[in-house]
């Protein structure tokens, strides 16, 4: 019999699944992830196909703009990598301050 001081328990539920008793995705939201990955330049292909699957399976367009798709290809970012740069050091001055 297991002493009720050992570091391993065993629930007869998982945490996630109590979780999901009291708390329901929001539709609207799961399918607003699935339309920013495909947006997103550094999603793979098969997280693409992933995306698309599930938008379809739900029944919402998976329809991604032109620029978008352009963008891209051509790895250009909403925010310049020189900016990216200088905001990530400031943070970390900021950081290092407090």
């Amino acid at each position: 019999m297991p002493s009720i001081f050992s570091r391993h328990h065993h629930y007869s539920s998982s945490p996630r699944r109590r979780e999901r008793l009291y708390h329901r995705r929001n539709p609207d939201h799961v399918a607003a992830g699935y339309k920013a990955a495909l947006a997103n330049p550094n999603t793979t292909s098969r997280g693409r196909k992933h995306a698309k699957h599930e938008l379809h399976a739900m029944g919402r367009s998976s329809h991604v703009s032109l620029m978008t798709k352009i963008k891209r290809t051509l790895g250009i970012r909403s925010t310049p990598r020189r900016k990216r740069e200088q905001e990530k050091q400031y943070e970390h001055e900021r950081a290092r301050r407090y």
